[in-house]
């Protein structure tokens, strides 16, 4: 469960440490450059693609209620990116992952400025994108309650044709879940 005091480290707006920490609270407050991980698992299926997606709780502080990738979360003050996707795996969807079924597929910077739950939210991030390349049975995965509502296996076909409608039920940037499959298709068995 994320916690307002959560210490992050403060980047500077091309990542590199400003050897600053920072409250998560503070950190969106301010608009600080921090850094997240997402977390992507996908399958092959014999229709195409299908990607494990998490409904975000209502709860959350950031687009809640929303379809988002299989896991994500914030790095920690003085964690890694490989060492944050672990982490988050491991606490979001019960799944314990090794660093050699981890593929980081690109970094991106993200800048957004929103209203959730009455509250301002600015999210300046350094984003880590990685594929977990794992076999994921259905029966394994066990998420965490207070995060995510749901789990769900959805087609790469269903979920580009509700992002390029702007479907309000997601969360995931177009251009990200693009870039995502394109690698997937050259990673996967």
């Amino acid at each position: 469960m994320y916690s307002e005091d959560e210490l992050f480290d403060v980047l500077s707006d091309s990542g590199e440490s400003t050897g600053q920490r920072k409250r998560r609270g503070d950190i969106h407050r301010d608009g600080d450059w921090h850094a997240s991980v997402h977390i992507w698992a996908a399958r092959r299926r014999l229709g195409g693609m299908e990607l494990l997606l998490q409904k975000r709780a209502d709860s959350k502080d950031s687009y809640p209620g929303c379809y988002d990738a299989a896991s994500t979360g914030h790095i920690d003050a003085g964690e890694d990116a490989i060492s944050a996707a672990i982490r988050e795996l491991r606490e979001e969807m019960g799944i314990r992952a090794r660093p050699s079924e981890l593929v980081l597929l690109f970094r991106r910077k993200v800048s957004e400025d929103n209203v959730f739950h009455g509250k301002r939210f600015i999210n300046n991030e350094l984003k880590w994108v990685f594929l977990y390349k794992g076999a994921i049975p259905d029966h394994a995965i066990h998420f965490e309650q207070e995060e995510i509502s749901a789990v769900c296996w959805q087609s790469a076909a269903e979920i580009k044709t509700a992002l390029e409608k702007k479907d309000p039920r997601y969360c995931i940037d177009l251009q990200e879940f693009r870039e995502v499959v394109r690698c997937a298709e050259d990673i996967l068995p």
